[in-house]
């Protein structure tokens, strides 16, 4: 990816007060090779997870996790093509959108695949980063190219999979429905990130997946409304 537009994340974010799943052994690491994330000659972006030797999920699992350089905020449209070839154990998938201060929170998953089986995989608003404060729509995850949309307004945020001209959202989150609602504040943007996570809680145990596993991005666009 452009270096001017993305920044490939070089490790794992440190978890406040981990639990088992979310302990350092339990999470596969972020790495920046180009065995990892790279293009694939026919114009996509590719985000691998694989599986090596080692003595836990952290040694044995390697994935990759970028974000945008540039941002955007209320009266925009997000929208990209992706295609999930990850949907295994212990494999954690995402498009979203992140405010990275931590004091401010705001996240938007636009879609988010758990490879645990058993949180509810699809579209999530999180109003705060510490997942006390959400809305989701849980709908199929397959492993067809999809385009996943998202409209900010300040009246709510609107999603669409695969939007045609004059189609109704399939999800809604209306503006101050979950609280704080940092999406209306002045000044608050987002940037979009593309990831493959392993282990956490959100994959969980991986030993029983395919390895390597990929993400592919053929576009993402923003534009204003």
């Amino acid at each position: 990816p452009d270096p001017g537009r993305w920044f490939i994340v070089p490790a794992r974010e440190t978890i406040r007060n981990p639990h088992e799943w979310d302990k350092p052994y339990n999470m596969g690491r972020y790495v920046t090779d180009q065995e990892h994330v790279f293009q694939d000659g026919a114009g996509n972006l590719v985000i691998r997870a694989t599986r090596g030797e080692g003595a836990n999920i952290q040694e044995k699992y390697a994935s990759a996790k970028i974000m945008g350089l540039w941002r955007g905020g209320v009266g925009t449209t997000w929208e990209a093509r992706v295609k999930l070839d990850c949907l295994t154990a212990g494999a954690w998938p995402a498009f979203w959108l992140v405010n990275e201060d931590p004091a401010r929170g705001g996240e938007v998953d636009l879609v988010e695949w758990y490879g645990n089986n058993d949180w509810p995989s699809g579209t999530t608003v999180h109003a705060r980063l510490d997942g006390t404060a959400f809305a989701t729509n849980r709908h199929p995850i397959d492993n067809a190219w999809h385009t996943w949309r998202m409209t900010w307004q300040p009246t709510g945020l609107y999603f669409w999979k695969d939007y045609q001209p004059g189609m109704e959202p399939f999800f809604t989150v209306p503006a101050n429905s979950l609280q704080p609602w940092v999406f209306g504040d002045p000044g608050f943007t987002m940037v979009p990130v593309f990831n493959i996570a392993v282990g956490g809680s959100g994959g969980r145990e991986p030993a029983a997946g395919t390895y390597p596993a990929e993400m592919r991005v053929d576009w993402i666009r923003v534009f204003a409304t």
